[in-house]
């Protein structure tokens, strides 16, 4: 799914943009906070805390990118 696809589906406030985002930037984004931490407890919280910032900011913003 491309970006503009996981952006719609934010703004129609669907619960399958959280699922769709871990499929297609979770592997990403834990690698890299693992790396990071050190952790993979934490890595998996701070990706999740991440997905759930998404949810609150988008709507009422609207990332360009």
């Amino acid at each position: 799914m491309d970006d503009n696809a996981l952006l719609k589906l934010y703004l129609a406030r669907s619960e399958l943009a959280v699922e769709a985002t871990e499929e297609a930037y979770g592997a990403y984004c834990h690698t890299i906070a693992c790396r990071i931490l050190g952790n993979e407890e934490d890595a998996e919280e701070t990706v999740n805390d991440t997905w759930l910032h998404a949810w609150n900011s988008i709507p009422p913003q609207q990332p360009r990118h």
